[in-house]
This record gives C-alpha cells, structure tokens and sequence, in this order.
C-alpha cells in the first residue's frame, strides 16, 4: 500500500508539472475569471499614462461601468513605449490612445485593434508672445520642442507645416520631460512648444505669455476630427469578440458620461490620483474637449491619421492606407 502511494503522489506531481508547462506556452490576454462576492467577475488589465483626456477609462473604472459589463479591472500606469509593448507581451487588455501616436505601431502590426473613438481636440503648440513668431508658417527653420519624438502634438503639428508647404525635416525637433517645455522656452532653447493637455489649457489660460499656433479644438479641418482611440488586445479581439464588445461599451458609456459630467469628473480623476493638477483645471480641460463616443468614428479617424502620416512621411509611400484602416479597426457586434 506504502509503496502504491509513492506511485499515486508521483504520478500527481507529474501531471501538475505538465500541467503548469502547458500553460507556460500559452498567452491569454485576458485570465480566467474569479469571484468577487456572489458575482463572477472576470479580470481585466486597462493601461493609462494619467493624461486628464483619458477621462472616459478612469470613469469606467471608478464608476463601476467596467464592473457592470462583468469585469475586475486592474489599473496599470505606464508610458506610450511601456504600453506598445505590453500589447506584443500580452501584459495588458485595452488602451485609450492618441490616433497619431499609433499609426506607425499599428502599420509596423502591433497586435492591436481600435475599436471606437472617444474624443476630439487635445493637442496644441505655442510660442512665447513676444517671440516674433505668428503663425505656423514662421516655423520654418526653428527649433520645436516636444514631449516625445514620434508622439501625437509632435504629429498634429508636422501635418500642418506639410499643409503650409514646409517639410517636417525643415524645423528642427527637440524632445523634453513635458514639464520641462515651458522652460525649454524661457531659456530660449526652443522657439516653440508642441504639447497635449493639460499643457494646452494652462498656457492658453496665460496668453500674456503665450501665444497660441495651432489648437486642435478650433482650427480647421483637426477640430472636426477624432484625436483619442479605444484599443483592444487583438487575440482578444479575434478570440472573444463579444467580450471585447462588452470592454468598449463600457468606455463608450463612460466617455458620453465625461461628457455631460465634465466638472464632476475633473475633480474626481484629481481625487482619486489619476492626473495631476487641480480640480479646477481638470474640469476646465473636459469641458473644452469634445467628447462624442462613436464606433464609426474610429475608422475615419484612422483612415485620416494614416493619410496624414503617409504626407509627412512617417507612414510608408507604398502602404495601402485603406487596407491599413481595415486591418487595424474593427465593427464589433452590437456596437454603432
């Protein structure tokens, strides 16, 4: 008997080792789900970066949106590369996302997928008031600071100097921490500042200082376009569409929410330590965007972004950028 149990604890301990091999192969986006009182609630990884036009992913989360929809979130911070490769890893779930940081992840086959738009009119660029500088024609050889080469403020405004007739290779681009901008610009280390929010809003409240280049809310043709996008693992997509229906019908919902609710939630992102800044500014800058949850918005958004980025030359000359759109955007079921 002694030695038929060796046999049965042996043969346990070799199953489960098999076992834990097997799963050690597998990538699932998303984990099995678990019990959260009397319901089953299935875990979800929402990255975010703590920019205030992020609104609708924190909403969902604290709202309890996400939670209605059957899901245990959990919250994950990180910067844009941080968040690029957790994709590729399969580290995290979903994103809101800036149309033009994502075309060139997206056409490179960052295993993602958009699947609904979220707002419009988040990015700026500035120079000092009493830099001589008037509009964005007299970019021109100068020197452009930006958060981050490649990212969307830097993107909004290079699409303009190629309106404008200047290459994006005709100004000289400087990156900055974004905190470092404005006094990027006091020293005179660069002529101008490309920025997102809540930067956009706080300088345009000192327009003593400031003077405004482009804005992305007013200036045609960007202010009738979509600038934030919902993506979603693209395993998870493919596999479980219906529950990628059910993550983004719950950021849909909590955008509309951002929406009408613009004060309430600028100051409950500051509460709960989302962004930074005050209350008062947080509301300032959700009242100011436009928030129209939309699915089809998405693909003309992405089609727009592609587009731009294949005139400035960021997306390849030979890329098919309607196949591109296709490719990267999604109709999930029960979704308009």
């Amino acid at each position: 008997m002694k030695k038929w149990g060796k046999k049965c604890v042996l043969v346990a301990l070799l199953m489960s080792l098999l076992l834990l091999v097997a799963g050690c192969g597998a990538r699932t986006a998303v984990p099995p789900a678990k019990e959260d009182g009397a319901a089953t609630l299935r875990p979800l990884r929402i990255a975010y970066q703590g920019l205030t036009c992020e609104a609708p992913t924190y909403i969902a989360y604290e709202k309890g949106f996400f939670a209605e929809e059957g899901f245990a979130v959990e919250m994950v911070k990180g910067d844009f590369n941080f968040i690029r490769d957790s994709f590729a890893a399969g580290r995290i779930d979903a994103v809101a996302g800036l149309a033009l940081t994502w075309i060139k992840p997206l056409e490179q086959g960052v295993n993602a997928k958009v699947t609904a738009a979220l707002h419009k009119g988040c990015l700026y660029a500035y120079t000092l008031a009493d830099s001589g500088i008037e509009k964005v024609e007299d970019l021109k050889g100068k020197r452009i600071g930006v958060p981050a080469i490649g990212g969307a403020p830097m993107m909004l405004l290079a699409r303009d100097l190629a309106v404008k007739g200047i290459d994006m290779k005709e100004v000289e681009w400087r990156a900055f921490p974004v905190a470092e901008l404005e006094l990027a610009l006091d020293k005179g280390e660069v002529d101008a500042v490309a920025v997102g929010e809540p930067f956009g809003t706080t300088f345009a409240l000192n327009l003593a200082k400031f003077r405004v280049l482009l804005n992305q809310s007013i200036h045609a043709p960007y202010h009738a376009e979509y600038c934030c996008l919902w993506l979603i693992d693209g395993d998870l997509v493919e596999n479980e569409p219906e529950v990628a229906a059910a993550i983004t019908r719950a950021v849909l919902r909590a955008a509309q929410y951002v929406e009408d609710n613009p004060v309430e939630v600028g100051a409950l992102i500051v509460e709960k330590g989302f962004v930074l800044g005050t209350a008062e500014l947080n509301g300032q800058i959700l009242e100011a965007l436009e928030f129209v949850p939309s699915v089809a918005g998405a693909r003309e958004a992405l089609l727009i972004s592609f587009e731009a980025g294949k005139e400035i030359g960021v997306i390849d000359t030979d890329t098919d950028v309607v196949a591109l759109t296709d490719r990267a955007f999604i109709q999930l079921p029960g979704l308009q």
